[in-house]
């Protein structure tokens, strides 16, 4: 049986009456979401292709497109609308979908048959249909090294799993819960947002294209709206600026943090704009299903160069090194979370998946350290350790100090290559304000001369990419 997708069902029979997604001044019942649902199945029983497009349209058909493809047994594609057509093409090509689902015209020829999610026809309602537990749920496709983005398959097992070890860390959800969902579906932190929600009869408050996306999180917490909300650090850089030291959110219980390294001083000027809400920080990569470690946010904080400990592993899943008495390396993954290959990628597969003692691991190039007390810190990427004229220099460490001296801001610290292919280390300031003299005297101060930039640059806000993550890329093209 497949107990992820039974669950899921019985929770929307359950909950007929209760509200299940609002959007703008728009709300439907979980009753009203499974028509929907039964209505975009009605014309799926026909297709026999396994893997299904979703095109984004950030609506309740989307979301009812989801559940109709999981209840069909199938696997759900996101298509994103703001993607160049070729990497979509790529997408489709790769994933072989010949069918897509979409609530609106896509614009595209993406050369696949469209199936409108608005159309209503006279069903009766279906159960589920019988799925594997190893059937892939979704695949997602990430950004790859070589211009070509990888396919990361999770199974509705990983979902499961995952399920029941935040029900474990984080406790149940209520039927009294609104759950933000801030996040484009071709970031796995979406399904977070909607799946538990969905298993308990919460709501899901979704975010629309008409209004900037940090002003309407605002809004919603001012107006104590949400009551659940998993959120990237950056969104606190927005956010913070605009916050009045009289208002106080009083809805908010519960608030994860994942995607990006979470700042000491990030956290500093948002608690007191939430007093209620018991806040983690969260980790973890899409490979390894949506997050799988956790650390509450108490005091004294627990930190390492400013950056808050991603603490221990949750329930059915497992962090450590290579060395298991190591406290420092680059961090593995294994347990029932973790997805056993990249989507017709061997070789990819083969450097980023090894085989340890009969398990499976995965390579997170992620450098991290351990405590005493067995919690873990994510240090940088491995990829962000670069060299200045022969010397290794961590960029964390750089922004470390940098961070210091700044007020309400943070910095990014970028390698630029300029015309004649030396390397510059470049400080970006997401404050107009900021004196850079303060900052170059204080990183003097406590980093060796190889590790101060050779230019810092003041933006008003930092690029980010549809996951809401700061976008380093974008960043470097200023410097063109």
């Amino acid at each position: 049986m497949n107990y992820f997708i039974e669950n899921l069902y019985q929770s929307f029979l359950k909950h007929k009456t209760r509200e299940c997604f609002q959007i703008e001044d728009k709300t439907f019942s979980y009753e009203e979401v499974l028509n929907i649902t039964d209505q975009i199945r009605h014309q799926l029983h026909h297709v026999n292709s396994q893997n299904i497009g979703i095109y984004l349209t950030d609506d309740v058909y989307m979301y009812a497109a989801i559940l109709a493809i999981w209840f069909e047994g199938k696997t759900y594609v996101p298509i994103h609308p703001d993607f160049p057509l070729t990497k979509n093409l790529h997408v489709i090509q790769q994933a072989d979908i010949d069918t897509i689902l979409s609530s609106a015209e896509t614009g595209e020829n993406f050369k696949t048959n469209i199936i409108d999610t608005k159309k209503t026809f006279e069903t009766k309602p279906v159960p589920p249909k019988e799925s594997a537990l190893i059937n892939n749920a979704y695949i997602l496709f990430t950004s790859g090294s070589t211009g070509n983005p990888k396919g990361v398959p999770i199974q509705f097992s990983n979902l499961y799993y995952f399920s029941e070890s935040f029900h474990h860390t984080f406790g149940r959800l209520t039927c009294e819960d609104n759950v933000l969902q801030m996040f484009e579906l071709t970031f796995d932190l979406s399904v977070m947002s909607y799946l538990i929600p969905f298993l308990n009869g919460a709501k899901v408050v979704g975010l629309h294209k008409n209004e900037t996306k940090f002003l309407q999180i605002l809004d919603l917490l001012e107006a104590n709206e949400i009551s659940v909300a998993l959120m990237v650090p950056s969104i606190l850089n927005l956010i913070i600026p605009y916050l009045d030291p009289a208002v106080k959110n009083e809805s908010l219980r519960l608030n994860l943090f994942c995607g990006e390294a979470l700042l000491v001083k990030q956290i500093e000027g948002w608690k007191d704009f939430i007093p209620n809400a018991a806040v983690y920080n969260v980790y973890g990569p899409t490979e390894n299903t949506i997050f799988c470690s956790s650390y509450k946010v108490e005091h004294p904080v627990k930190a390492k160069k400013g950056i808050i400990s991603i603490g221990k592993s949750m329930e059915s899943t497992h962090m450590n090194f290579s060395d298991a008495n190591a406290t420092e390396g680059e961090l593995l993954l294994s347990g029932k979370f973790l997805t056993q290959a990249y989507w017709k990628n061997e070789e990819k597969t083969k450097e980023t998946f090894i085989q340890k003692d009969g398990q499976v691991f995965y390579k997170t190039g992620d450098w991290c350290l351990k405590d005493e007390d067995g919690d873990y810190f994510y240090i940088n990427r491995i990829d962000f350790q670069a060299k200045i004229n022969g010397f290794r220099l961590e960029l964390a460490e750089i922004e470390y100090f940098a961070n210091q001296k700044l007020q309400n801001a943070i910095s990014v610290a970028v390698i630029h290559k300029d015309k004649a292919d030396n390397d510059h280390l470049v400080l970006f300031i997401n404050d107009v304000n900021s004196s850079e003299e303060s900052v170059i005297t204080h990183l003097k101060e406590n980093l060796p001369d190889y590790c101060i930039p050779s230019k810092i640059i003041t933006v008003e806000k930092f690029p980010t990419n549809t996951s809401g993550k700061i976008d380093r890329n974008e960043l470097k093209k200023l410097l063109s």
